[in-house]
């Protein structure tokens, strides 16, 4: 009897979602909260590590940077040898990693040894998210991966919202090194749980042909149907790529690609950071009380956490990047409107953070989906890993320009609008990009074509 061939994706795509999908995405998620959860410890925890090392705001300020550098760092760099070593094996190192140096802070005594942990924290930190992302969209349907990856993202406010409770309460009963225990010991905990329960890439095993034990262990997870019949094989459809994997970023069509999805994720993570750096002060100068500021920073992440699920799925029912142009158009908008509207009555102001949130925040969820379906499994970690290091130069750049746009006396209106144009800009580039991926459909159709009908 001839052998019956079947690509792994259509094991994904003709599959319902199953416990086993959903103990994939679960530890990909707590990854990413934990990711979230980073991000709020160290603001809230500066000025009593200030006191504890009797340091001023400009040498923190430095170890915050140097902490800033390890993320980029480790995206990159764990990352790229993602696609060499597996998404699993990576994802455990970079877990353990971030929870190990997080711990250690805890004990630290001057200000050098503050930056060189962050730093070596945030490598793990940095190479745990575009793993995590990575997992998760190989594990997804195609009609719903860009939902399933948007969710995942949507664990950074997630975390940073559940950091912020958890800091309200432990920081004045236990002090600072506190928070830094609670955010070490789970990364080392689902870091083990990953090592356990999570399994390789279906589609990294597949491409590598080394287990196929592994892969129809898998598939009898996900297809027990498939994975009975012993005359099945199983096959990838994507070729393996030789060399550095960062070279094929920019081979076989990919440089306009990859150009324009890192200028996508500059502008995005600048646009988001601004807000998220500078939405309470903002408004602040604006007139609003605390109560009106903290309140609407918390609208921000809630309305973050909702965008996240809804962009998500309108990509997977509607044409990406049609959804993304539209999306950062209103974020435009949106954060001009908040910026105009920031000193209104206490509703007014929690009513825009809400909105804007959805879009600002969203748009980002939006981009990181299509950051993780742009590129094949060969290079998905390099890809996303590069894309998430240029934002974060980004990140790091946003919160400095709004700083000294304050420091100019500039108005609370003007500043959104101007940052605003961000969106603006983003919304051009996908147009852009779009086309580009339209034109490299419509070549590519005849060559998959060919490729299946030899399997």
């Amino acid at each position: 009897m001839a052998a019956r061939s079947v690509c792994v994706t259509d094991v994904f795509d003709k599959s319902p979602i199953t416990s086993f999908h959903i103990k994939v995405y679960f530890l990909c998620l707590c990854v990413i909260i934990l990711d979230g959860f980073d991000l709020v410890i160290i603001g809230v925890t500066l000025p009593k590590i200030a006191q504890y090392l009797h340091a001023g705001s400009t040498a923190l300020g430095l170890a915050i940077g140097a902490g800033q550098m390890g993320p980029l760092i480790g995206a990159i760099l764990i990352g790229m040898l993602s696609d060499r070593w597996g998404r699993k094996k990576s994802l455990v190192i970079s877990a353990l990693i971030f929870g190990f140096f997080t711990m250690l802070t805890t004990t630290v005594g001057t200000v050098p040894q503050l930056a060189l942990l962050r730093f070596l924290a945030g490598i793990g930190l940095g190479g745990a998210i575009p793993n995590a992302l990575a997992l998760g969209c190989e594990y997804a349907p195609g009609p719903r991966r860009s939902f399933i990856t948007a969710m995942m993202w949507a664990g950074m406010p997630l975390g940073s919202v559940i950091a912020s409770f958890v800091a309200a309460w432990l920081l004045p009963h236990h002090g600072w090194q506190s928070l830094f225990w609670v955010g070490g010991i789970p990364p080392i905990l689902v870091g083990v749980m990953v090592a356990m329960f999570l399994p390789e890439s279906l589609a990294f095993l597949v491409r590598q042909g080394k287990d196929k034990l592994a892969i129809r262990n898998i598939i009898s997870k996900i297809s027990p149907a498939m994975a009975a019949d012993r005359e099945t094989e199983f096959y990838g459809n994507e070729k393996k790529l030789a060399g550095v994997p960062v070279k094929h970023l920019f081979t076989e069509g990919r440089a306009f690609t990859t150009i324009a999805i890192w200028l996508l994720f500059f502008l995005s993570f600048y646009l988001l950071w601004v807000m998220l750096s500078w939405t309470p002060t903002l408004l602040r100068h604006a007139g609003a009380s605390i109560q009106q500021y903290s309140v609407a920073y918390a609208f921000l992440n809630l309305g973050s956490l909702v965008a996240a699920l809804v962009i998500g799925r309108l990509m997977d029912k509607f044409d990406v990047y049609h959804v993304l142009e539209i999306w950062f158009v209103l974020a435009f908008i949106t954060v001009s409107i908040f910026g105009l509207g920031a000193n209104h009555s206490f509703m007014v102001v929690a009513i825009l953070a809400g909105i804007t949130g959805l879009f600002v925040n969203g748009g980002n969820s939006g981009l990181m989906a299509l950051g993780t379906i742009s590129y094949p499994t060969s290079i998905r970690g390099s890809g996303i890993g590069w894309a998430y290091g240029v934002g974060k130069v980004g990140s790091m750049l946003g919160p400095v320009v709004g700083g000294v746009l304050l420091a100019r006396s500039w108005s609370v209106g003007r500043i959104c609008v101007v940052n605003g144009l961000s969106g603006l800009l983003i919304a051009v580039i996908i147009v852009v990009l779009g086309r580009h991926a339209f034109a490299a459909r419509r070549k590519a159709v005849p060559e998959m074509a060919s490729a299946a009908s030899a399997h």
